[in-house]
């Protein structure tokens, strides 16, 4: 059985990126190990909570594909990947947004048709085990990804409706302390109208 994820894979992209511009810039003669490649993204960009998981898993795929050499816990990046270190202001977030942004941008959903899963299934037929191995650490790596949006979007509802109902309970206050106001003032206008009678 086949899971499809329905999710634009620029954040996995960017992800592959940014560790290999962390790796180049950290220019550590033995290679860079997973926790200084964290760092590195933590300081230059917002990251997700779960970060030091996302890259696992990518370190993974990008060390099966042969993008990356592990030797000793350490990662090189292979003498014939081209490592383009993008001019750019230095705070992005990982999702492509800048700091501070409140908007969040959309995300293209790709629906799949029929021939684009029996075209999926007979590339896949045709993999070596490596190549197999490539693709389910890559898989893994967007399912993580995936929920790791879902959680955050989880999140940003609850405090949605923690927000809408804490603004119903001022309202309500509101219109109490009004009422009260209200009554006080008619209270003290008939207390008037009477004395001068």
């Amino acid at each position: 059985m086949i899971i499809h994820f329905l999710w634009t894979s620029s954040l996995c992209c960017r992800l592959d990126k940014l560790i290999l511009e962390a790796i180049s810039n950290l220019k550590e003669p033995n290679g860079s190990d997973r926790a200084s490649i964290a760092s590195y993204i933590e300081d230059q960009y917002w990251a997700p909570a779960n970060l030091r998981k996302l890259l696992a898993t990518k370190l993974k795929f990008l060390s099966a594909n042969g993008t990356l050499i592990k030797a000793k816990h350490k990662y090189r990046i292979t003498p014939n990947t081209p490592v383009s270190v993008p001019k750019r202001s230095p705070k992005l977030l990982l999702e492509g947004r800048q700091k501070g942004s409140p908007k969040a941008q959309k995300k293209e959903i790709n629906i799949l048709t029929k021939s684009l899963v029996d075209a999926d299934l007979s590339r896949m037929r045709g993999m070596t085990a490596q190549e197999a191995a490539a693709a389910a650490a890559q898989a893994i790596a967007e399912a993580e990804v995936a929920i790791a949006e879902a959680e955050e979007a989880a999140r940003e509802a609850e405090r949605a409706e923690a927000e809408a109902e804490a603004a119903q309970v001022f309202a309500k206050a509101a219109i109490k302390a009004l009422k009260s106001i209200s009554t006080s003032a008619m209270s003290i206008i008939m207390l008037r109208a009477s004395c001068k009678s």
